[in-house]
């Protein structure tokens, strides 16, 4: 479904509360175990926006149902946004061979994705690329480096906006 924020004020401030239709607020968080402290604030900050973010160390759901199926839910549903937090990490779990739990559900979704990105012609509907602290755009997979990479905290409007289905500046009408 196709999914609109109503518009606000034109300040300069964050809003509190976001007027999106329950099914667009749902965004997926795929990450690498070396953000997981920061993870917390950045899930913090989304849920205060009004998002209902999906990640698996806060969703008891992905402990009791096997956890692939409980990613596939958020992973074809296409009205969920998927963030994409890049890290050192991040990029060693889904270019090299790390055996732990965590990385080999990274890769998946990882694969998951690329694949969506490749099906769709390469043109990101729904990809959300987020650099946090400690990464380098030479972290960012390959195939989705032409794509809008936003950092973390500083592109927080930016950001936002993606989120929220909107544009930062709007096109005059002739």
């Amino acid at each position: 479904p196709y999914c609109q924020a109503l518009p606000g004020p034109a300040t300069k401030e964050i809003r509190r509360t976001i007027n999106l239709p329950k099914e667009c607020r749902s965004v997926f968080i795929t990450y690498s175990i070396d953000t997981a402290s920061e993870i917390i604030h950045f899930v913090k900050f989304l849920t205060d926006q009004g998002f209902e973010p999906a990640i698996d160390i806060f969703d008891n759901t992905a402990q009791i149902m096997d956890t692939t199926k409980w990613m596939d839910r958020f992973l074809n549903d296409k009205s969920v946004l998927i963030i994409v937090v890049i890290s050192p990490g991040y990029k060693q779990d889904v270019e090299g061979n790390r055996g732990d739990e965590h990385g080999l559900h990274t890769k998946y979704i990882h694969n998951q994705i690329q694949n969506e990105f490749i099906q769709q012609g390469c043109l990101n509907f729904r990809l959300v690329p987020v650099l946090f602290p400690n990464a380098r755009k030479e972290h960012v997979p390959h195939w989705l480096s032409s794509t809008k990479i936003y950092r973390w905290p500083q592109h927080v409007q930016d950001l936002l906006l993606r989120l929220l289905r909107k544009e930062r500046y709007i096109i005059p009408q002739r």
